[in-house]
């Protein structure tokens, strides 16, 4: 099978003769870096949401239309505020839906999926994002805005509907005889090491773990996913365009790999066969 990463925290996994599923469909980002198009997602059979932030599902209603308008009915996986939110906002029908909570296992289109939740890095809304992008970048802050000052005003309209809390999900999933594990951004100093543990023992070993970096986080994130004991583990800094947006430094990928030959770093488009 081939797993993709095109962008954002937007994954693509494609089984010969089996499902092809997509996590988290970005198609019309808030700034300017790599993304998926619609037609990068022709043909899934299955989409998956991790969480309720407003890059993560802004354009499922989009990419669940293009489907249907390609005779695809396509079965969403995702936390029950979510599916309130687009059943409510979205219009996306109910039935649709697959709703799934931490530790839920639920059978779809041939994969078995399994929900871990974690704990979120603190998350702000419009207003605190526009604080901080004054404290951290105050030299670049006045070009950003008048840049993006079009996506920033609809995002503020959006966001005030969005649901903004948890749960938040990360995705193992067992497929074709192969295990994956999908996470944006679970490995961070919040998670607790011991529910690594439990999840690398809830199956057999994962043969490829996606493992979404963030700034800061780097010793964390290769600490947690050495528990996870995955035979390749792949980094991708899934918010590097909000971490250029604020400032941040870039994710140091050589801090994560440190060394270990079963590791690798991607950028967007990049793709492997398990």
């Amino acid at each position: 099978m081939r797993v993709s990463w095109l962008g954002w925290s937007t994954f693509r996994v494609d089984v010969p003769d089996g499902p092809s599923l997509v996590l988290d469909p970005c198609v019309s980002p808030l700034l300017d870096d790599p993304h998926a198009s619609l037609a990068d997602l022709d043909g899934v059979d299955v989409m998956l949401l991790t969480h309720g932030h407003h890059e993560h599902i802004k354009d499922a209603a989009l990419v669940h239309r293009h489907l249907e308008r390609g005779g695809r009915t396509v079965p969403i996986v995702a936390p029950p505020q979510v599916r309130e939110y687009l059943v409510a906002y979205r219009d996306i029908p109910r039935e649709r839906f697959v709703g799934v909570a931490p530790d839920d296992e639920v059978e779809v289109a041939g994969v078995t999926v399994r929900a871990r939740g974690f704990p979120h890095l603190p998350k702000h809304d419009v207003a605190g994002k526009l604080a901080i992008l004054r404290r951290d970048n105050p030299l670049g802050a006045p070009a950003i805005l008048l840049r993006y000052a079009p996506n920033i005003v609809r995002s503020w309209f959006a966001i005030k509907r969005q649901p903004e809390f948890g749960p938040f999900l990360a995705y193992d999933l067992e497929v074709a005889g192969r295990r994956l594990f999908f996470t944006c951004e679970a490995f961070t100093e919040l998670l607790d090491p011991a529910e690594v543990d439990r999840w690398a023992q809830a199956g057999p070993q994962v043969d490829l773990a996606l493992v979404g970096v963030e700034s800061g986080q780097e010793d964390a994130a290769s600490a947690l996913t050495d528990r996870l004991g995955a035979m390749v583990s792949v980094a991708c800094p899934v918010h590097a365009p909000f971490e250029r947006f604020y400032g941040k430094d870039p994710v140091h990928g050589a801090r994560w790999e440190v060394g270990r030959p079963n590791r690798g770093v991607w950028s967007p488009g990049a793709s492997a066969v398990v």
